[in-house]
């Protein structure tokens, strides 16, 4: 036989997503999606589970993905309570509202994707899973500065984040991307950033490919250390729209992986090194 599914305080948490008329059409029209449904909360449109056998069947709520549904909503502190979610994908809808401290708790979440909402309020600056894989918060409305907190779990983890087209300021502290060393993808395009580029802390993380700082108030000069001999896997580097100025450094030449290199847009001078265009 199936498992019953996750029991009641789910759902609620899961319903809990269900909000004003908006949100009941919208369930209406779903699998599952009410209390008294019928229907477990495994089988739920969008829901996925892991279901262990222990002296009967049991199953957890370890995804939700509802991307481009249409749904009309805003993120909950209830989310928190479902403590086995490894992933969220709520891409392409209209979540509007903050991030809940107790969804960035969740000490199980492997990928959160917010991609393309109306998500506003202050980036949390710590995040509980030691196994945060991927966040992808772009296109949104987010307010704050990026991560700071050096203790937070999700530093060691992430491959992928993606914060581009929001409302993001300050600088980008060198100690806290430090802490980065499994990440491969920075996106923090169209935000407004500023300070020094930190080339160092960036070129010493061993496998970084991609890096977009483009459409930023970036200032000073490309950081040569960006390219560390042994470490320079980068693929892509997008810095156009900025305000950086000097030259290119030579060092670039270390780049072999290099195929895209975008620097318009600002206050450069000078030629790029020759093997560079190569």
């Amino acid at each position: 036989m199936p498992a019953k599914g996750s029991d009641r305080d789910e759902q609620q948490a899961l319903l809990s997503l269900i909000q004003k008329v908006e949100g009941e059409e919208w369930a209406s029209t779903k699998k599952g999606w009410k209390l008294n449904s019928g229907v477990p909360v495994c089988e739920w449109e969008g829901i996925g589970c892991r279901i262990s056998v222990n002296g009967g069947s049991t199953a957890t709520i370890t995804s939700i993905n509802l991307d481009n549904q249409g749904l009309s909503a805003t993120l909950t502190s209830e989310l928190g309570s479902l403590k086995d979610l490894e992933e969220l994908n709520l891409k392409g809808n209209l979540i509007s509202g903050s991030i809940p401290q107790e969804v960035a708790n969740l000490e199980k979440l492997f990928s959160l994707d917010l991609t393309n909402n109306q998500v506003s309020g202050p980036l949390p600056q710590w995040w509980g899973s030691f196994s945060l894989n991927k966040l992808f918060l772009a296109q949104n409305q987010l307010t704050g500065e990026f991560f700071h907190n050096i203790y937070s779990p999700h530093l060691q983890s992430m491959q992928e984040v993606r914060l581009e087209n929001n409302k993001l300021v300050g600088t980008l502290d060198g100690t806290t991307i430090m802490q980065m060393q499994k990440i491969e993808t920075i996106s923090l395009s169209q935000n407004d950033f500023s300070g020094l580029i930190p080339g160092f802390q960036l070129g010493s993380l061993p496998g970084l490919k991609f890096l977009y700082l483009d459409n930023n108030e970036f200032v000073g000069p490309l950081p040569s250390q960006l390219a560390q001999s042994g470490k320079s896997s980068l693929e892509e580097i997008w810095v156009q729209s900025n305000s950086l100025s000097g030259t290119v450094p030579a060092s670039y030449v270390r780049f072999d992986m290099l195929h895209d290199f975008f620097i318009d847009g600002n206050k450069l001078t000078g030629a790029l090194p020759l093997q560079l265009c190569s």
